[in-house]
Order: C-alpha cells, then sequence, then structure tokens
C-alpha cells in the first residue's frame, strides 16, 4: 500500500509539474502575441501621424497655387464680370498652374511612412500634376472661359486615391480641395 500511494504522488507531482511548464510556455506565447500587437499599434499609429504630416505639406506646398486658380474661377464667375480682372486672374494663374504642376512632378515625401504608403502618395501626386497641367492647358486654350472639366477628373482621381490610402490606414479621407482652397 505504501509503494501504491508513493506512486500516485510521484504521478500526480509530475502531472503538476507538466501542467506548470504548460501554462508558463502559454504566457510567453501570449507576451510575445501582446508584444506584437502593441508594436503593431505603435506602427499604425506612426504611420497615421506620418500621413497626416505628409497631408500638412502637400497642403502648405499647393496652397498658394491653388489660391490664384480659385480667385480665377471666382472672377470669371462674378456676377458682372470685370475682363481685365479676368485676363489678369487667367495669367497668374495659368502661371501658377504650371509652377504646381512642376512642383507637384518634383515633390518627394519626407516622411517616415513605409515604403508601400509612400509610393502611393506619389502615385496620387501624378494625378494631382495631370490636375495642374490640365488647368495651364485650359487656361492656354481659352483664358476667358476656360473650361476645368478634364482638370477635375484629375484632381477627383488625386482626392480618391489619396482617400483610400486614409482609409486604408483607419483614418477619414480628406477633401483634399476644401484643404488646398
Amino acid at each position: 500500500m505504501k509503494k501504491w500511494l508513493l506512486a500516485l504522488g510521484i504521478t500526480s507531482a509530475l502531472v503538476l509539474a507538466g501542467c506548470g511548464s504548460d501554462s508558463s510556455s502559454n504566457g510567453d506565447d501570449s507576451s510575445k502575441t501582446e508584444e506584437k500587437e502593441n508594436e503593431s499599434t505603435q506602427d499604425e499609429a506612426t504611420t497615421k501621424k506620418e500621413l497626416l504630416a505628409t497631408q500638412m505639406n502637400i497642403k502648405d506646398t499647393f496652397k498658394g497655387h491653388q489660391a490664384k486658380i480659385t480667385t480665377y474661377q471666382e472672377a470669371v464667375s462674378a456676377e458682372e464680370p470685370d475682363q481685365e480682372a479676368i485676363k489678369s486672374a487667367a495669367e497668374e494663374a495659368k502661371t501658377a498652374a504650371k509652377e504646381a504642376a512642376d512642383t507637384a512632378a518634383n515633390y518627394t515625401v519626407e516622411t517616415d511612412l513605409p515604403d508601400n504608403v509612400t509610393s502611393q502618395v506619389t502615385e496620387s501626386l501624378a494625378s494631382l500634376q495631370a490636375y495642374y497641367e490640365e488647368v495651364a492647358n485650359a487656361l492656354e486654350e481659352t483664358p476667358e472661359e476656360a473650361d476645368f472639366t478634364k482638370a477635375e477628373e484629375q484632381f477627383t482621381q488625386f482626392n480618391d486615391q489619396l482617400g483610400a490610402l486614409y482609409e486604408e490606414v483607419g483614418l477619414l479621407a480628406p477633401d483634399m480641395m476644401k484643404e488646398l482652397s
């Protein structure tokens, strides 16, 4: 009987020791998972922060150019359009559009975004460049009554591409026309 109790005690001790090592290894796995989740959350927060910084940089870079185009549009749509004001605003807007197209072509993302996000921002800037080129072309053809339909299509494409990127990282898509105006 003593041997029986001794064998039962040793078996119980081994079972408890085995269960204890399982729970400690599970604890290691769960702590590793928590660390990965924390790193992922920090990476997402950093990406969001850097993407918003990029948005502000784009806004600051192009807002002055867009303001001249907006001034032209306001001059054309005035209740009593002044032809001299329209011509002057058209020249300024055309110059601003050409400068903005060059700026968009040479724009570099200077934040610490992941490579895939940086490439998506850069791709969207090609549409912004096309927008400014279309504005310049429209103003070149008919400065008094420029048709910005093609340009607006390009801007919509830029805004949609950038908006999709924002939604991917969990942000609300910005209205870049409002941002630039």
